[in-house]
């Protein structure tokens, strides 16, 4: 035999409205929990797949949208870049007009008057430290008046044969 709980109507009622009352608290706490209204397709497959696809828009959105900061990252580093080449370029701009208006600039150029080297040999025109030369190894030959300045970095000398 089988014993039962014999319920009142209105006892029966409660109990069912409570079970509901837990059903919906548990819902509740499971969409608290996550964050998100609709948990599975089994809560409403309509309102799930739409925010399936909502959830799917929202990741590509923000994945451009860090490719766009990276990008504006990249131009403002060309631009800084730029911007300290041309302060730059402005400074070598100054320095070169400094050089052009100093007191001390060049305003014409070393020019060749012949290309003849009578006599030359690789050991006169090639050599290292001092150099000797003899009658038969000179180069050129002058028939009038000579006169040589040799410069090296910031020394010079002067050969002059006019001066006997």
């Amino acid at each position: 035999m089988s014993s039962g709980i014999t319920l009142s109507a209105a006892t029966r009622q409660n109990l069912l409205s409570l079970q509901g009352t837990a059903d919906l608290l548990s819902t509740t706490q499971s969409r608290l929990a996550t964050g998100k209204k609709v948990n599975s397709a089994l809560d409403s497959p309509s309102n799930y797949f739409t925010a399936q696809s909502l959830s799917s828009r929202s990741s590509a959105l923000t994945s451009l949208l860090d490719g766009v900061s990276n990008g504006i990252q990249t131009i403002q580093a060309a631009n800084t870049g730029l911007t300290k080449l041309q302060g730059l370029t402005d400074q070598l701009k100054s320095v070169a007009q400094q050089a052009l208006s100093a007191s001390n600039a060049f305003t014409a150029k070393a020019s060749v008057s012949s290309t003849s080297l009578n006599g030359a040999t690789a050991n006169n025109l090639l050599s290292v430290g001092a150099t000797s030369v003899t009658s038969d190894g000179a180069i050129g030959s002058a028939s009038g008046n000579l006169a040589m300045t040799l410069t090296a970095g910031t020394g010079s000398a002067t050969l002059d044969t006019t001066a006997n």
